[in-house]
């Protein structure tokens, strides 16, 4: 008969810090996705769709352009996109 063992194997839920950040401060400044979109020259979804992105997908052009947008600073969302 082979051992069976009943703890559960607990995977790490990742964090995705950049978003939260981006959505904080959507919040805060009263933005929506069709005025980030428009301000970008994206389309909202694509806007949801890349803020929701983790921080190893996103490039320092790309970050720095919603920073802008946003209002937040670089040092803040850099932080936040490594951890």
């Amino acid at each position: 008969m082979p051992k069976i063992s009943w703890i559960k194997q607990h995977k790490r839920v990742e964090v995705n810090y950049l978003a939260a950040v981006f959505h904080a401060y959507r919040k805060a400044t009263g933005l929506t996705s069709v005025q980030i979109g428009a301000a970008l020259g994206v389309t909202p979804e694509n806007a949801r769709y890349q803020m929701n992105k983790p921080g190893k997908a996103w490039n320092v052009g790309k970050l720095m352009r919603y920073c802008d947008v946003l209002g937040i600073p670089y040092q803040e969302a850099f932080e936040a996109a490594v951890k």
